[in-house]
């Protein structure tokens, strides 16, 4: 038991220690380059592309990219419906930006992505969560593939 959680600990380690580092970095950049106070989602966003387990980073990234526009998308245009149905607004936003994320990807990030961004634009509204997370997604996805690169040049795929 003890070994199989000290292998799983070592084999994760260098993609942890990726995941953090472009972590930081892309809040940083997204602090910088866009003004953002708290960018977070470019930060979560490079986890997401460097996480341990992820095989290939540039397709989970391309993957994470589809479902975050699906979900903008569809939380942006669920602003359609009243505000006082809100709870309905929620459910029909989620549920057709994952079931199109479901139809566009048998990966689970796109469905994954598609509501969780679908929900965060409809629970922040769009001033906060539209544009301005996708452009942190955006610099989440440039900082994740970076240090995908320098990482694990060895083991970078743009296939399969």
């Amino acid at each position: 038991m003890w070994s199989e959680a000290a292998a799983r600990l070592k084999a994760a380690f260098t993609r942890v220690v990726a995941s953090a580092v472009a972590a930081a970095l892309a809040y940083w950049l997204a602090r910088a380059l866009l003004g953002q106070p708290r960018p977070i989602f470019a930060a979560i966003t490079a986890i997401i592309c460097l996480a341990p387990g992820i095989l290939n980073h540039f397709r989970q990234s391309v993957n994470l990219l589809i479902g975050v526009t699906i979900g903008i998308v569809m939380g942006e245009l669920v602003f359609l419906i009243p505000q006082e149905i809100g709870e309905l607004r929620i459910a029909i936003a989620v549920f057709v930006a994952m079931f199109l994320g479901s139809a566009l990807s048998p990966l689970p990030v796109v469905p994954i992505q598609a509501g969780v961004s679908a929900l965060l634009v409809i629970l922040m509204g769009p001033q906060t969560a539209g544009v301005p997370r996708f452009l942190d997604v955006i610099i989440g996805i440039v900082v994740g593939l970076t240090i995908a690169v320098v990482f694990f040049r060895s083991r970078l795929k743009i296939s399969d």
